[in-house]
């Protein structure tokens, strides 16, 4: 999965969901590793030339990646029509990543909720005031205001 890994997380995910959208309008191989294909786009139909041996040889058209070497959501939507499987490995990752954060998340919950559980009542005032110093001050003022009544 080079192409995806050398894109930012924002042009992959886009790429996949132009990809899955069918705005691919056509493809041609001119080698063992180069294509050229054209993406529509938010602002018309984008050229696109994709490397696949030399990645940062890719370019596009649009805006955002014009005379740079940025691999930006129209060449990673080129990429998944040519090589669909990639685009099916491209989604299990996405979501392997998103029930990893989920899992993490709800450990981090129980192990909170284990800890604050463990605490004394002058330790739980303590950890309190603590996170009402250290928070912005809207956040201590508001707080103030609507438990006490400033």
């Amino acid at each position: 999965m080079g192409l995806i890994s050398v894109a930012s997380n924002l042009s992959a995910w886009r790429g996949y969901e132009y990809y899955k959208s069918k705005k691919v309008k056509n493809f041609k191989q001119l080698g063992a590793d180069e294509y050229t294909g054209q993406v529509t786009g938010s602002d018309g139909v984008y050229s696109i030339f994709l490397d696949t041996k030399h990645i940062r040889k890719s370019t596009c058209n649009c805006p955002h990646a014009n005379g740079k070497r940025i691999i930006c959501k129209h060449i990673v939507a080129l990429y998944f029509e040519i090589f669909p499987k990639e685009a099916d490995n491209y989604l299990e990752l996405v979501e392997e990543n998103e029930r990893e954060a989920e899992q993490y998340k709800i450990e981090l919950e129980r192990k909170l909720h284990k800890y604050i559980n463990a605490l004394s009542k002058e330790e739980l005032r303590e950890a309190l005031l603590e996170v009402l110093y250290d928070s912005p001050e809207w956040i201590y003022e508001r707080f103030i205001r609507d438990r006490i009544g400033y």
